[in-house]
């Protein structure tokens, strides 16, 4: 069993290692590579005000009299939570997430014990409202997108016309590998 100063020195250099390598990625392989740094607190993430706001009350009216505000406010999610699945000409998903999770995943064999140290620096905890907040902001998002359609109102107060367009459908059944 390591030590906890060989544990702490393993999590810093691995962090380290994977913030360098990280620099050139895009946003979600660099998250991924800076997480040991989070799990250990020593770098503390901080929920955007727009995000807290939205935990407090994500149907509220406010700000929304007019397509500027509904506008404004919407901008405001985005740029905390990144781009919403009405992106045209945005890829949905695959190669930007599979690369998080290698980096997730490499980083993570890297630390042993990483769960336990997890929950004693409370990084846990702080993760789990990390992700409340970004649910809010999210419900939000597309609450004021479906106040701005009701409005008349352009994109990205509204969803993209293609987005309208879409028609709900279940991914095709993988079939077990006989």
């Amino acid at each position: 069993m390591p030590t906890p100063m060989r544990l702490l020195a393993t999590i810093l250099l691995a962090a380290t290692t994977a913030a360098a390598s990280a620099q050139q990625s895009s946003p979600g392989i660099k998250r991924e590579a800076t997480q040991p740094l989070r799990d250990t607190r020593i770098e503390r993430e901080k929920i955007p005000e727009t995000l807290l706001l939205a935990i407090s009350a994500p149907y509220s009216l406010e700000n929304t009299r007019s397509c500027a505000q509904i506008t404004e406010e919407v901008r405001k999610l985005t740029l905390a939570l990144g781009d919403d699945v009405d992106v045209p000409g945005k890829a949905k998903g695959e190669g930007a997430y599979v690369a998080a999770a290698a980096t997730r995943a490499a980083v993570n064999t890297l630390i042993p014990g990483l769960g336990l140290v997890r929950v004693i620096t409370g990084a846990d905890k702080a993760q789990r409202r990390a992700e409340a907040a970004a649910h809010a902001g999210t419900v939000r998002r597309a609450f004021l997108k479906g106040l701005g359609l009701s409005k008349g109102c352009r994109v990205p107060a509204a969803p993209t016309a293609d987005a309208l367009a879409d028609k709900p459908e279940l991914p095709p059944v993988e079939e077990k590998a006989k």
